[in-house]
């Protein structure tokens, strides 16, 4: 707290096990990347670390990189996020 103001808290926009997509993709094909955990608060956006659906590739990105996958795709299980670690970690790739 600073002079008696304090500053508003970062909350996190997406859940873990949420699908999301990049908000600038740059293909036209969209992939898909489920949250694999919410990072601590530390920078001036909440971040996450996503893993692609499809290829298995991990990154953190920053909440403005990212959006809500369409509603048509509905957010994977818990059981699914533990096959595709699963895979990701045997190293196979589909």
């Amino acid at each position: 707290m600073i002079g008696g103001l304090m500053e508003p808290a970062m909350i996190h926009k997406f859940e873990v096990g949420q699908a999301v997509v990049p908000a600038c993709p740059l293909r036209p094909s969209r992939n898909t990347y489920l949250v694999v955990k919410q990072l601590p608060l530390t920078s001036y956006e909440p971040q996450y670390w996503v893993q692609g659906v499809r290829s298995g590739v991990d990154c953190v990105v920053c909440e403005s990189q990212i959006e809500a996958a369409d509603d048509h795709q509905p957010s994977l299980s818990f059981a699914a996020m533990g096959a595709l670690k699963t895979r990701v970690q045997s190293g196979k790739h589909s």
